[in-house]
């Protein structure tokens, strides 16, 4: 039996793949675009452990065909439209389709093959002002998404929600925080960078980063923990509960002048420095402090603890630069 992981090819999935292949797991990768070379010769050790299957979760007749051609005994749902304001204005259509109906498609093949759990990979971005309002985001905190983003994420969780009670599918929300690591890059779907991934490809291409005179807060966590998570919510035998927030639950000191200092030990070309007075910084990210969401519902009820807090994030980014520096082309 076999993990199928929706948006296989994009930032989360690939993270979640490798881990769960890593385990000895046979996966399925569907996703509607091209693997990345570095990420097929990251892959291509593991053989026939390994199937990826080419389809777009907005076609159902697409989606039922990877059902009927493999047996799959859980899923991963992380394929999304991660959308900026250009694209929400100028394509919402496209944005809803994708991250409302393509769920949809995903659950009602889950149900009529009988899939044992569906993971769906909600974000942070749900709980809107929330977030900007909150010292601490649980799981019961008011939700006021923003942004289309935000809009169809929960959405789709209520889907979720609804079609586990009109159906007796076994479905898990997982609300991600701010991830970071290995694998974030233009796949079409995904507009806002991360600034940790725009620091590092300015490191490797050897030029300076201008950054913003205050670091802001957000709950950060890196993309291993969130595999880890995942694959917790997979495999746990009665998750008590329908919804969980999965991040780090913990503030990270400085941490964009942290990976800077990093990055310029690792790379003595790259250069950084703070904006003077009336300049624009080249490093984009939101100028509003976000607020921690806890994760003492993942902690209790599947035993998910990350291992990963900055530093050991940090040196494991690092060593897959290293390893992988051709990703930034």
């Amino acid at each position: 039996m076999a993990v199928l992981v929706t948006g296989g090819g994009g930032f989360v999935g690939l993270n979640l793949v490798e881990a769960l292949l890593a385990r000895g797991e046979e996966v399925i990768l569907f996703d509607s675009g091209v693997l990345p070379p570095a990420a097929q010769r990251a892959l291509a050790g593991y053989g026939r452990q390994l199937n990826v299957a080419p389809a777009d979760v907005r076609d159902a007749a697409q989606v039922n065909q990877v059902f009927e051609s493999h047996s799959i005994d859980r899923i991963a749902h992380c394929a999304a439209v991660t959308s900026g304001a250009a694209r929400e204005s100028r394509d919402p259509a496209t944005i809803i389709d994708i991250n409302i109906r393509g769920t949809l498609n995903i659950l009602e093949a889950a149900r009529a093959h009988g899939v044992k759990r569906v993971v769906y990979t909600s974000s942070g971005a749900v709980y809107g002002e929330s977030l900007y309002r909150l010292s601490r985001l649980y799981e019961e905190s008011p939700v006021m998404p923003i942004t289309l983003y935000g809009i169809t994420k929960f959405s789709a969780e209520r889907l979720c929600a609804r079609m586990r009670a009109l159906w007796d599918i076994d479905v898990v929300c997982a609300r991600l925080g701010t991830v970071i690591g290995a694998w974030e890059r233009d796949t079409g779907v995904r507009d806002n960078y991360g600034t940790h991934t725009q620091l590092a490809g300015m490191a490797l291409a050897g030029k300076t980063a201008v950054l913003t005179p205050r670091e802001v807060r957000r709950d950060w966590i890196y993309s291993r923990d969130v595999a880890t998570g995942l694959i917790a919510l997979l495999e746990a035998a009665r998750p008590p509960h329908a919804l969980y927030n999965l991040s780090s639950g913990i503030e990270w000191a400085n941490p964009i002048r942290r990976w800077c200092e990093v990055l310029q030990k690792a790379y003595p070309q790259f250069e950084y420095r703070v904006a003077a007075a009336g300049e624009e910084p080249n490093i984009w990210y939101t100028d509003v402090d976000r607020n921690l969401m806890d994760v003492g519902r993942i902690a209790q009820d599947v035993g998910f603890a990350p291992k990963y807090p900055m530093r050991e994030a940090y040196a494991d980014y690092l060593d897959w630069l290293r390893r992988t520096p051709e990703f930034f082309g």
